[in-house]
């Protein structure tokens, strides 16, 4: 189904009502979370023409792909990549009010990142090292 959504024969709406819903498969709930990254805020994004795949978005589904087809346990200790990293011009708007959720959003994104940073190498993700991974290493989470 990645493949299909890379080379532009399903658009991200197909593939989020495809995808597999699986509470106990984490790397299906990971995924997918990570995949929602490549989607278009406005429109369902068919990666052709101006909306193509890029060669490191190639590079990161043909891993995503390469990871399912492994017997490997999801070990990664975060399985949901979609967050918000604050909350930006709303804290001055809020003439500060919203200080505190801003600092506590900021916060927590930062144990998040320095769980995943010590869990394992990044850049093969969701594969844990280079062992596990020899293609090219990218990586794909977001901060």
């Amino acid at each position: 189904m990645i493949v299909r959504f890379a080379r532009g024969e399903i658009d991200s709406d197909d593939l989020e009502s495809e995808w597999p819903a699986s509470a106990e498969d984490r790397a299906i709930e990971a995924i997918g979370s990570m995949l929602w990254l490549h989607y278009d805020d406005h429109k369902p994004r068919r990666m052709v023409g101006k909306d193509a795949a890029t060669r490191e978005e190639i590079s990161l589904f043909s891993r995503y792909e390469a990871y399912l087809r492994t017997d490997l346990p999801y070990e990664w200790p975060q399985d949901n990549f979609i967050r918000i990293e604050g909350l930006g011009a709303l804290v001055p708007l809020s003439l500060g009010l919203l200080s505190p959720i801003d600092r506590l959003i900021k916060s927590r994104n930062a144990k998040v990142d320095a769980a995943m940073d010590a869990h394992g190498d990044l850049s093969v993700w969701p594969f844990t090292s280079k062992a596990e991974w020899d293609g090219e290493p990218l990586t794909p989470y977001v901060r």
